[in-house]
């Protein structure tokens, strides 16, 4: 099923370090982040990714630095092709709308291995873009139509991979790499806008694929871009500061 690279958010997330809850240890002004000593390591690094969630998804970090948005989330291009049925179509122009309202169930940080779970809920996503489809032999191209597929209760758990980087004036940086991942899908529901009113004749290489097998598909795809697009935007944020800011002693 599914799974999204949404885990390496976790860390990102502790880059809003100032305005995560007060589980965090905070023994000066000059101390951000989540203390490594601290035995709510754990509850901080949840708040943190918690609030980025919510709250950053438009990837405005603060006033004056932004890092890639994920809510919407930008998609590449999809092509499914089924030479055994004669047909291709292509799922264009795509973003997956509801990361922002995901709830954080379940963190584990181990600095020690550098490794990080994380378990999400997303109440309610929406993949939309244009379908088009051809048939192999007829060549007969589809009109574009708006294909939406509405995603309902789905529970997504992520293992990160953490290594420290070093830039050429010494300072450490935090890198994520998804190892693992693994989306559970819950209820959906396409809407395919044709559906509503006359479906063209041409449009019939839509219902060539059998629905379960079309979301099978959805699924392998959002599981590889979501982790891809989500560890580039985590990267993006553990960039801004030192590993020290992240995780002070």
């Amino acid at each position: 099923m599914v799974s999204s690279g949404v885990c390496i958010l976790l860390l990102l997330a502790s880059l809003q370090l100032a305005l995560t809850a007060p589980t965090r240890r905070k023994q000066d002004s000059d101390v951000l982040g989540c203390s490594r000593s601290s035995p709510d390591l754990d509850d901080c690094v949840t708040n943190s990714i918690q609030h980025f969630f919510n709250f950053m998804a438009s990837g405005k970090i603060t006033p004056k630095i932004s890092v890639t948005p994920f809510d919407p989330l930008l998609l590449p291009n999809m092509t499914i092709s089924q030479e055994a049925k004669g047909f291709r179509a292509v799922y264009n122009n795509r973003y997956l709308i509801g990361l922002k309202n995901s709830f954080v169930q379940d963190t584990s940080l181990d600095l020690d291995k550098m490794e990080l779970t994380l378990t999400l809920l997303m109440p309610a996503l929406e993949l939309l873009g244009m379908y088009s489809a051809e048939s192999l032999e007829q060549h007969e191209e589809s009109e574009n139509s708006i294909l939406t597929i509405s995603i309902r209760s789905s529970t997504v758990k992520f293992l990160a991979k953490g290594e420290i980087k070093k830039t050429p004036t010494g300072v450490e940086h935090l890198q994520l790499n998804l190892t693992e991942s693994d989306l559970a899908m819950g209820p959906y529901v396409i809407n395919d806008l044709d559906h509503t009113t006359h479906i063209p004749q041409v449009n019939r290489h839509f219902n060539s694929i059998p629905r379960v097998d079309f979301i099978r598909l959805i699924e392998k795809d959002l599981r590889v871009q979501l982790s891809s697009r989500l560890q580039f935007v985590a990267n993006e944020v553990l960039a801004l500061a030192p590993f020290q800011r992240f995780f002070p002693v």
